[in-house]
């Protein structure tokens, strides 16, 4: 697959000393068929790219692999927790990362008809206070935006 929408992903293979790892074509179709679903081709790209292991990016501390965000239990634990804070989301939507067992998440919509869609975020709070929102970004334009705070932390030192 030639790289459309994360030419600096693939120019920045190893972030922060730390290389990213994909996975194959055959392996994203695999999934997809399993789900019912189709990734937009940004995602697709990041999947190739960095779909194994993100190497240093500074995504959400839990799940970014492919293989947890798709495996059985990792959903339900996400079903189970989105029930827990009385969150409803109406549309199908895909997890890029998230931390502290799904109390914090990144996402896209897959029902945008788009091959880079808008990334959203969402936070638990106490009650009814849970907050879904945008990052007004499209998924290369977070990437691109994660990759350049990732090198800048690995500059800092932290």
């Amino acid at each position: 697959m030639e790289i459309k929408y994360l030419e600096k992903l693939k120019n920045a293979p190893k972030i922060r000393e730390q290389k990213t790892k994909g996975v194959k074509e055959s392996e994203i179709s695999k999934i997809e068929n399993r789900l019912k679903i189709k990734f937009p081709l940004a995602y697709r790209e990041f999947l190739l790219l960095a779909g194994k292991d993100h190497g240093g990016l500074q995504l959400a501390d839990g799940y970014t692999s492919i293989e947890m965000l798709a495996d059985e239990r990792v959903l339900n634990n996400l079903k189970v927790s989105l029930k827990n804070a009385n969150l409803k989301i109406e549309r199908p939507f895909w997890v890029i990362s998230e931390q502290d067992s799904f109390e914090q998440f990144y996402f896209f919509y897959l029902d945008e008809d788009t091959e880079d869609p808008l990334v959203y975020g969402i936070t638990y709070g106490s009650g009814d206070d849970s907050i879904i929102y945008s990052l007004h970004k499209s998924f290369s334009e977070f990437i691109n935006s994660v990759i350049d705070k990732s090198i800048l932390f690995a500059k800092r030192g932290y």
